[in-house]
This record gives structure tokens, sequence and C-alpha cells, in this order.
């Protein structure tokens, strides 16, 4: 099967790695591609529709696959389903160790029957061997080689290969539950045990004269600081001084806070809290566990593969480092990479291991190989969410109410490869304070190897730990200092301009105390203690109680960097290509509305998992932006194809923000420089005395759409078919390629567009230009005709404008850490069963701000979702760690609790999005934080039942009942 044909759309969608040319294949399942004996075009199209002359989603615009059974996710797909592949399917079983603590000495399959024989199994002699090795993000040991410990539990030990069905499930079934399959040897130290931790981070500030000033010290003003490590532990070495380096000066105003707190605690003046505060491990639990099926079509030197990752623009480069070496060394000429629809992600799809063991299993098999999960494999070998411990210490003015100082020891256990875990671990540290203004913090984030499964950047990202347990902290110092927590929230809540943390001033208006104020007033809260005695009296045996928790979730990554592709067809067809992976968040819904701003109507396709067709812009990636100095920045921005990151990976908090900024400025050009300069060619052509009069159309912002069509200072409304085809024939801009970059603020360039010189957020841009004809060729007055526009497209079919006047941001926001933050708080009620246990969710209601709305049902969604989620960590889901835990490869749904319909008051949920500021709000990342005031609102909410704080979740009813015993 060759990797593409011959057409230049297919062809400009190839890259080179490292010799090996790369295709980007299409999603397999598209929108524009129904199969019409399914489903035909025109029902596929009945996603959008009017309502009051406006174009509204009916339902996601994958809908009607979904609903009619298509192969929409990756793991439909075997090699029957793949154009061009044998028919044949192979399927590889990877065999794991669940001892962590003992040599690994082999196995044997002797025992099993010929029929269930694998006709390979790959083993870490043969990477050795062969010199295959794991992409460096991920460490090394990809199989157990015999004579080791385990690093972790579920380290995968062999690939057994079979070329059918039969086979394969014969010799799982006999092979996957078999504790005595593996041999093991002389017990040893833990592996995790001799690794020096993953990461520390140590967050220290002291605010100001005024508090909004220059701090007195703080990571934004004075720098980053890290330890020493001794002995596998973080040491903070050295001489506090006032006057002295980053880090004297850093252990000196540590030291002053701590003395203050001693101080103003023995003279009473201060109310001071100390607690720990534990989190658990918990599965992602998505409804499609991980897959893979690859093949090696050696006639045409190409590899072919179907991930589900979150991050294929990042499998495609370490795919071809792994395909450089091994049995396929020189013999690959081509890697074919589709990325379909993931089947939900939380996180736990991006950078996952599990693709690599794919495309391992493929360079060893003999045709197509399929690598699946099931629940046990997920369960034992996917990513998880942290656990933290926290020693939190909280101190509060007795007189004011006002916080004085936040002080926490956090340690975050990794499991046993590195991941994402010292990016949450900082993550976690800079959410403590929530939405509360600390004037002094000392706060230190350690995470550490363990024994466990890997965790990663499953949603909340170490913010649900952190902030739950700072909600935990107001709750209970609250209740010491016998303050309504509402005017202890008062007294605390961060206002716009505060700094926060890391001495670094959130973007733009914060609206806590709007949300608070509307909390307060809701009828539940109000009534809570007549509610409770009514209910108790009318349940025996039934204690109620109410909760509120609230937080604000930082999105973003400060390395943003977003990329799409609008086109406009001359017949009026719009459609949008990006990298983003569709995850269940709803991106391809939301970003083919989101064009409709500047366009007037929906994208009529929305390509998705684009990666390589962003070449035409050229662009060169050197450096770690987390790490670059301001003068390697300078030096390399000179360069107009040069960016800090070329495409980021899917995350649940980043498409609404930062993939929309980019796909409205595509959209916007079209409009500015396409459609608006052809509309005023039609009015001054068909309705105006243009010889005689100017029509004073002069400014494509007095345009308006309406019901679709464009119309302006009363000039009759022109559909965009009609628009489309006059700017294809005067060979204006009917197609923009965008990319950005954001570190806390959008890099800024200039660009020549058609003559015009604009400042757009964007680094990088290129065009196409309709083909024109020769009836507006000869008239065309624009610096460049319309022939010598289509001979500029030189770059993949587009014509790539150097910048100008690059600004980027300045490398030091790096130590800002984050300023992005979406907020959301949640008030539940419950009822705890006094027998049992048993926690009965009676109503919730979630307050949002979510800033420029795309889709209100997509919105809804997610605070239907993260309700779901947050009950689950609160109340259900946990794994317990080390040998009781997934990694022994036993755990499945029927011991894992994920909450079910009757957990989640289905009937009582209620909702209040705030409204935006004004028509040209931004849109905030909310996918992670609506789940994460949940938690701490079930929290508080048991203790108003029960009288009984919990410290340790999940709050389980057995716990609850002993707790009450």
């Amino acid at each position: 099967m060759e990797p593409s044909n011959t057409s230049r759309r297919t062809f400009i969608k190839q890259c080179v790695i490292g010799g090996v040319a790369v295709y980007s294949a299409p999603l397999l399942w598209e929108m524009s591609r129904a199969n019409a004996a399914i489903v035909s075009p025109e029902l596929a199209a009945q996603w959008q529709t009017q309502v009051n002359g406006q174009s509204k989603p009916k339902f996601r615009n994958d809908g009607i696959a979904k609903v009619t059974g298509q192969k929409v996710y990756g793991r439909d797909y075997r090699a029957m389903d793949m154009e061009g592949w044998p028919k044949q399917q192979g399927y590889a079983f990877i065999l794991r160790a669940a001892d962590a603590s003992h040599v690994y000495q082999g196995f044997s399959l002797d025992h099993l029957p010929a029929s269930a024989k694998p006709y390979k199994v790959i083993t870490a002699a043969d990477l050795a061997r062969d010199k295959i090795k794991l992409p460096d993000f991920y460490g090394d040991n990809m199989l157990l080689a015999e004579g080791q410990t385990a690093d972790y539990l579920g380290h995968a030990v062999a690939i057994l290969l079979f070329d059918s069905f039969p086979a394969f499930k014969q010799a799982k079934s006999l092979l996957q539950f078999d504790k005595t399959l593996l041999r093991f040897g002389e017990q040893t130290p833990f592996v995790s045990d001799t690794k020096d931790p993953y990461a520390s981070w140590r967050l220290i500030r002291v605010e100001g004269e005024d508090g909004a000033r220059e701090d007195l010290y703080s990571p934004l003003h004075d720098g980053l600081f890290f330890p020493s490590v001794k002995d596998r532990k973080p040491e903070w070495l050295g001489n506090p001084n006032a006057k002295g380096t980053v880090s004297e000066r850093g252990l000196y105003y540590a030291g002053e806070i701590d003395k203050q707190i001693a101080s103003a605690q023995a003279n009473q003046q201060w109310q001071v809290l100390e607690r720990e505060y534990r989190t658990q491990i918990i599965d992602p639990m998505m409804m499609e566990p991980e897959a893979f099926n690859g093949w090696y079509d050696a006639t045409s030197q190409t590899f072919h593969t179907v991930i589900t990752s979150q991050s294929p623009q990042d499998f495609q480069e370490m795919a071809v480092h792994m395909l450089l070496s091994g049995p396929l060394a020189g013999k690959v000429k081509h890697l074919v990479v589709h990325s379909p629809y993931i089947g939900g992600g939380f996180g736990a799809k991006d950078h996952s291991i599990f693709p690599y063991y794919g495309v391992l299993a493929a360079i060893y098999a003999k045709g197509p190989i399929r690598l699946a999960n099931d629940r046990f494999e997920q369960f034992q070998s996917g990513l998880k969410r942290h656990p933290f411990i926290m020693k939190s210490r909280l101190a509060v003015d007795k007189s004011t109410l006002k916080i004085q100082a936040l002080t926490s020891q956090m340690t975050v256990d990794g499991g046993g490869r590195v991941n994402f875990t010292p990016s949450v671990t900082s993550v976690g540290a800079t959410a403590m304070q929530s939405i509360y203004y600390t004037p002094r913090n000392d706060i230190i984030a350690t995470a550490y190897a363990s024994r466990n499964p890997d965790a990663g950047s499953m949603r909340g990202y170490g913010t649900l730990q952190s902030m739950t347990a700072m909600e935990c902290m107001i709750h209970e110092i609250a209740d010491e200092l016998k303050v309504d927590p509402f005017k202890l929230r008062a007294a605390n809540v961060m206002e716009s301009g505060q700094r926060n943390t890391q001495g670094a001033i959130p973007n733009g208006t914060l609206r806590y105390r709007e949300m608070l104020d509307m909390a307060e007033q809701d009828p539940v809260w109000q009534n809570r203690a007549v509610n409770k005695k009514d209910y108790e009296a009318k349940h025996p045996g039934m204690r109620y109680g109410v909760g509120f928790g609230i937080a604000t979730k930082d999105y973003g990554t400060g390395a943003a960097a977003p990329s799409a592709a609008v086109r406009l067809a001359k017949d009026g067809k719009i459609t949008l290509e990006i990298g983003f992976i569709e995850m269940g968040t709803g991106t391809q819904t939301s970003q083919a509305v989101v064009v409709s701003d500047a366009l007037g109507n929906f994208a009529d396709e929305v390509k998705l998992a684009e990666v390589d067709i962003w070449d035409a812009m050229q662009l060169v990636q050197t450096d770690n932006p987390y790490i670059i100095s301001q003068q390697r920045q300078d030096e390399m921005a000179a360069n107009p194809r040069w960016t800090p990151v070329k495409a980021m990976a899917s995350s649940a908090s980043m498409s609404a923000y930062y993939q929309s900024h980019v796909t409205r400025i595509a959209a916007d050009i079209i409009y500015r420089h396409g459609l608006w300069p052809a509309a005023v060619s039609i009015w001054n052509e068909l309705y105006f005395n243009t010889p005689m009069g100017s029509t004073n159309l002069h400014n494509a912002r007095d345009g308006r759409w309406v019901d679709g069509k464009l119309t302006a200072l009363g000039f009759p409304p022109l559909s965009i078919d009609i628009l489309a085809k006059r700017a294809h024939d005067m060979g204006l801009v009917v197609g923009v390629m965008g990319h950005a970059f954001n570190r806390w603020a959008w890099a800024e360039a200039d660009f020549d567009i058609l003559g015009t010189k604009e400042r757009l957020a964007l680094d990088a841009l290129a065009l196409q230009y309709g083909e024109g004809n020769a009836t507006f060729a000869a008239t065309s007055d624009t610096t460049m005709s319309i022939k010598a526009r289509q001979a500029s497209m030189k770059s993949n079919g587009y014509h790539l404008i150097d910048r100008q006047a690059m600004s980027y941001p300045k490398a030091e926001l790096n130590n800002a850490m984050v300023t992005y933050y979406a907020p959301c708080a949640t008030l539940v009620e419950v009822a705890v069963n006094e027998g049992n246990g048993e926690v009965t969710l009676l109503s919730s209601h979630t307050w949002l701000e979510a800033g420029k709305v795309i889709v209100k049902e997509l919105v809804e969604g997610q605070i239907q979702g993260g309700l779901a989620m947050g009950i689950g960590h609160a109340l259900h889901e946990g794994l317990p760690p080390f040998e009781a835990g997934a990694g022994n490869g036993t755990w499945n749904l029927n011991r894992y609790q994920v909450p079910l319909a009757r957990h989640v008051g289905v009937w009582d949920q209620r909702h209040t999005i705030l409204p935006q500021l004004s028509d040209n709000d931004p849109s905030r990342g909310i996918a992670e934080v609506v789940m994460i005031p949940v938690v701490a609102a079930l929290i508080e909410a048991v203790y108003q039942a029960t009288h009984v704080r919990f410290y340790d979740l999940p709050m389980t009813a057995k716990k609850i009942k002993e707790a009450m015993a």
C-alpha cells in the first residue's frame, strides 16, 4: 500500500524525520466521508440547525456516526477495515510482572497447547541484541530482563505474537492470571528506593508594602531555586541571607515566615491550623481502553499505525527514532500514522507509553498486529492520578480574618516511570492557594518514584489534590474561629490585580467574589439548618448535611502552540484543520462553531489530528521553551522560521482558549481579506452608482452576518457561496494557516497581507489565494497581481509570509508558572445512612465562569461529567498502593467502584454559567475545574451530617460507618 496518492493535498502532508517520510493520515472516520449506505452526507450535516435566524449546533457533529454504530474509535479497527492492508489480523499480548521485590528469572510456555503457541516471543534479550530503546521521555527497561528486579508492578517482561484470534484468546485465557507463570528468585530492595526524586519545587513569596507592588521575594521577581539531593531526599542548603543569592534569600524569607507564624501563634494573634491530607490513586476509567494496530509493508517499505493517543505529533517523532534501530533499521521509508477518535482521554492517553509497545510488536510481527488492553490490563498498566500527601499549615489573623501565611510540604507518588510527574507536581504546588490571597507562602512539593504503576497528566493535573486540601482547611479553620465560612472566604478572596503564590498577577478579571455571593444566597445554603431538622425528622436513621467548595484551575502549559488552517472552497464550503484530537470534550464541534464568528457559518468539515500539514510554515524548534534564556530567545527569534514550540498535545482544557485563538484569527483574515472585499465588489457593481460616488464601505467591521449572509450599511445580504466564488475569482485570500505561541501572553508579529501591514497574535502565517479569472485579473489594483499571488504559493501550496517585528513573551514569564484561571464552585446537600455509611446526593448546584461560551451544551456536559468524577474521587474511587493495587493485574470494575446514576443525583443537578462580561471575552479552559470543588463540598457536607472530618480519601461508606460508630 502506498502511503499517499499523487494529489497535491495528500503529498504535502508528508514530512521527513530521520530520513523517514512521515504521513499523518486523515481520521479513519470523517464527516465528509460518511458512508452513504449507512449515513447520508445530508443526514450527517443535520448536526446544525437554525434558531431565530442563527445557526446553532443541534447535537455534536459526530453524534450520528456514534449512535449508528460507525467505526469511529481507533479500537474499532482491524486489518480488514484498513484499505490496502492484508486481511489476516495478528494479535499481541504483553506479559507483566506483578512482583517488584524479587529477581525476575524468566518463564516457560511449554504448557501451552500447540494451537495456542505464539509464533514470536519478544523479550529484553531481543531489544538488547537489536539495540532498540524507548524514547528518552519514558526512560529505559522497556522489557524487564532476566536477572533484574522489576522497576514497578506491571513492568512488561515479554510480548507474545499470534497470527490468529483463537490462538491469542486461548493463550491469554491460560496465561493472564497465572501467578506461577513468571519465575522469581531472591528478594531485593525496591528499585524505586534507589532513585532520586523525580522533581522538587519550592514556592516562597513575601508580599511588598501593599501586596500589589513588587514583592519582597517571589519566584517571578527573584527566580526559582532547587535543592541538592542526599540519600534520595531533597536538601535545601544554604545560608539564609536577605542580601544573598536567590536561594539564600529564599531560605531567609522561608525562615522569617516560620518565625512569624510561631510568634503570632504564641501571642494568640493568629489562628494556626496544621493538618495532613492524603489523596488516593485513581484510574481514569475511560470507556475505551488503549489500543494499537500496526503493519510493516516490506514492498513499499511503509510502517502503518493506528494509534489512540492525545499526542500524535510526539508519537510520530518518537516512533521514527525507535524504527531507526532494530530489524527494520534502514528499511522503513514511510511512516503512516492514523489518529482516530481515542474514546476518552482524561490525560491518560497523553504521552502514554502504550503505543510504543505496539510499535515494538509491529517491528517483529509478520503481518498486521493488534495490541489492545482489556480492562484488567488497562488498570494494571495505564496512567493514574498521582496520590498526594500534604502536610499543610494555614495562619489567619483572628481580628481581621485575613490569611497571613500558608505553608505546605507535599509528597507526590509518581509511580514507576517519570512521565509528566515533575510538571504535575509543580502545578499542584502553584494551585494550593486556590481563590485565596496569601501574603506569605512557603510551599514545597517533591515527587518520588515508587513501585506503583505510572502516574501522568490525569484530569486535574495535581490541582484537585492540593486545592481540595486548601478548601478543607478553610472549612475547619472557620469552624475553629466560629465564623461563617462564607465570611472567612469573603475576607480572603483574591481580587483582580493581586499576586499568586509565584508573584504573578492572574490574567483578566477575577469573579470569585461574585460567585461566592451567588452561592451564599442559594436556598439550599440559606435554609440548611431548617432543612436538616426537617429532613432528619422525616427520615430516621439518615443524617443531613450541606457542603460548599470553590476552586480555580489554571489552564495552559506556559508553552502552548496551537495551529489552525481554514480554507474556503469556491462553493462556499468551509474546511478547518487542527492538530487536536477529539477525546470527548467536543473539540470538533466547538471549533466548527468558532469560525462562524468571522465567516457567519459553521465549518462544514473539521479535520482533526493533523500533524504534517503545518510544514507549510517551515517552523523549526531548537530549545526547551521552559528553560530558554532571554538572550537565546532574542537570538533565535530573528529567524522568521523559528518558534519556541512547534506543536502541542491535546489536553482537556486547551482547546477552548488556545485552539480557538488561532482558529478565530485565521477565519478573520479570510473574512477581511477575502469575503469582505468580495462583498464590496459585488455591492459596488450591482447596487450602487460607484462611478459617481463612494459606498463608504471601507471598514470590514461594518459587516454583519445575519442568517448566514453578509450585509453592511443596508446593502443586500450575500450568501457565502456567492461571496466565495467572487473571492476566488478575484484571487483574494481564501485559505489561512496560522501558528501561535503563548507563554502566559501571546506572541505577536507584523505580517504583510496583500500590501497591508498588520499586527497579529501569531508567529507564523501562510496564505492561499483564489485562482482568479480574466475579468478580475485585468482590474486588480493590489500590490500583487493575481498571477503573482498564485506564483507565491510555493510552500506546500501556501504563500509563506515572513514575519516582522517579532515579539515573544519574556522568558522570565516561565517563573510565573501559571496565570490563566477558570473558577468553579459547587454546593451539595447529602444524606448519610447511619446504618451502612452510604452517602446519597440529594442535590447539587455548580457555578462556572467559562468566559465566552462556544457551545453551551458542551459546557453543560462538562459540568455533569465533572460532578460525576468529583463524586467518584470523594466517595468511591481509589486503588490501594503497591502489591494490593492495580499493578497486580487483578483489578476491574467488579472491584473498582465508579459512580453510577444513583450516586450523582441525576434529576437534581443545577448549574449557573456566569454571563460573559463582553462580547469579546475569551473562552476559558474549563474541562478540569468542573470536578475539583465537588470533592471539598462533599467532604464538608459529610462533616456537617456526621461531625466527622476526613483527611484521607476516598470517604467510602465503610470508612464513614466506622467513623460514626
